[in-house]
């Protein structure tokens, strides 16, 4: 399969975002109002709500100083290709992810997205509704987060949110994955309170990419795993990255070694200041 590794998918420009307070209060109110939808079971809407607005919630008193997280961030995310990007913890690399995503508000700056065709038409992040937004720009997290039930209910619930009624969910797409990753369709089966946490990652993932956002963010997920599940879950988004010209991953690791080989551009990021390659 030929991929078109030159088109911009997401580009954003001198991007800043402060202080803790502006993204915590932010952060919680956008994600319950994206989430507040009639044709959401309410069991599913309270329990998936919880896990997304939880971390968030945890800092009670947040600060009142306005201390940079990003500042004059910029760069473009191109078709087909893997953009690494590395720095110490607390540099801003988890915090420019969740910006990109629109999970966080930026201080200022621009974000644009292409609409996935030849026509070089590319929509703003300001005035593309959240939900629009995160069905194309998505963030696969280090920590999964699974509802109570089935392997086959988690990889389901997505389409029960008003983001993908219109998608259908594809049973033989996901039991063909996980025979890649040395899985039989019993897999399904499986509660997920059972599960290693490697296992929980794949499902997280294969629930994630099944979705087909043009733009994936990667924040670490290979962090906690062992290196046969490690080795799986690489090849599986690497797998996906290239079954679509019209992709892209951003991928936040401190594993050089394993990761970096993979990387058509590495960016580098160090107290908020992100420097990238040509």
């Amino acid at each position: 399969m030929s991929i078109d590794t030159g088109r911009v998918l997401l580009e954003f420009d001198n991007l800043c975002a402060h202080s803790q307070r502006t993204i915590n209060d932010q952060s919680i109110k956008n994600s319950k109002e994206a989430l507040k939808k009639p044709s959401m079971p309410s069991s599913i809407y309270q329990k998936w709500t919880s896990n997304l607005t939880g971390n968030a919630s945890l800092d009670k008193e947040p600060s009142t100083h306005d201390r940079t997280l990003i500042s004059g961030a910029s760069g473009t995310l191109l078709s087909g290709q893997v953009t690494v990007l590395t720095g110490a913890s607390g540099s801003g690399k988890s915090v420019l992810l969740r910006v990109l995503a629109g999970l966080l508000p930026m201080s200022s700056g621009t974000v644009r997205l292409s609409d996935g065709t030849s026509s070089n038409v590319y929509h703003d992040i300001h005035k593309t509704a959240p939900v629009l937004w995160r069905k194309q720009v998505a963030l696969l997290a280090q920590h999964p987060q699974l509802l109570d039930g089935s392997v086959l209910e988690n990889l389901q619930m997505p389409y029960q949110l008003h983001a993908h009624q219109s998608q259908i969910f594809d049973r033989d797409w996901n039991v063909a994955q996980l025979e890649h990753l040395d899985r039989s369709a019993d897999f399904l089966q499986q509660d997920a309170k059972h599960l290693s946490g490697g296992e929980r990652q794949l499902v997280n993932t294969l629930r994630l990419l099944q979705l087909s956002p043009q733009v994936l963010l990667l924040d670490e997920p290979t962090a906690a795993l062992d290196i046969d599940t490690s080795t799986q879950l690489v090849n599986l988004l690497i797998n996906w990255l290239h079954a679509d010209a019209q992709r892209t991953l951003l991928w936040v690791t401190h594993d050089t070694k394993d990761i970096m080989p993979l990387a058509n551009r590495h960016w580098y990021m160090q107290a908020g200041v992100l420097t990238a390659d040509s």
